[in-house]
């Protein structure tokens, strides 16, 4: 009976280990950086930023925002600020009527700066000129403090069908 009590204080102990390892890799700023699977919340957190997109919530959305945000925009454009990015996001809105649909999405935190991130990828629909047209955009959002500060964007074009066959 006393080795079964250790072994389950053992196993107890050894659930509650700090991780000191991760997977993957960032080669940038203050050395390496791997990574471990991140908490639920964060990916609702994601949800509830692109269930604001799709309403065109301008609000909700800022409340999903911090004050200092930063987007790196896939073309190479940075936008700072929550002020700057809501008026940018208004007039998108305004032009191109897009809307969002999220297919994929993780959330994962940094080992070493305990930075929480999800990562999530989403079709947009938007029309140009009364032509629509699809894309697909990959994001790394950094969640700190249960808002959104910092979004990397990546895109791929989606070409329509073809009608030849």
């Amino acid at each position: 009976m006393k080795k079964l009590i250790l072994l389950l204080a053992l196993i107890a102990i050894g659930c509650n280990a700090p991780v000191t390892e991760g997977h993957g890799f960032w080669a940038g700023g203050e050395g390496d950086e791997t990574f471990v699977a991140g908490p639920s919340e964060s990916t609702d957190v994601y949800n509830q930023f692109m269930d604001a997109h799709n309403a065109q919530d301008i609000e909700a959305i800022k409340s999903l925002m911090s004050e200092d945000i930063q987007i790196w925009h896939a073309d190479g454009r940075q936008t700072e600020g929550r002020a700057e990015q809501l008026e940018s996001l208004q007039s998108w809105f305004d032009q191109t009527n897009p809307s969002f649909n999220p297919f994929w999405g993780m959330p994962y935190v940094g080992v070493k700066n305990a930075e929480t991130w999800v990562i999530a990828a989403h079709v947009t629909t938007q029309t140009i000129d009364g032509v629509e047209s699809n894309s697909s955009q990959m994001l790394d959002l950094r969640i700190t403090d249960g808002l959104v500060d910092l979004i990397i964007v990546y895109n791929r074009d989606i070409l329509p069908p073809s009608d030849e066959g």
